[in-house]
């Protein structure tokens, strides 16, 4: 039923076909649908990401405190 609510509001009418068309989601609709889905595998990327530049930017600091001794 939560399928068929959601595609109601897809529907656009198209006076080139004169015929009701279903629209294309955009990227931005896609990816937030996903992002919706997997809530798991995002937190991960996005914890992996977080964690890699501010390892980043602990070895970065660590090689200027290196330098200055």
């Amino acid at each position: 039923m939560e399928n068929v609510k959601e595609k109601w509001y897809e529907v656009m009418y198209n006076t080139r076909l004169d015929k009701l068309v279903l629209r294309k989601p955009s990227l931005r609709g896609r990816l937030l649908r996903k992002i919706r889905k997997h809530r798991f595998i995002t937190t991960v990327f996005l914890a992996f990401i977080t964690f890699s530049v501010l390892n980043i930017t602990m070895i970065a600091s660590f090689m200027k405190i290196l330098q200055n001794i």
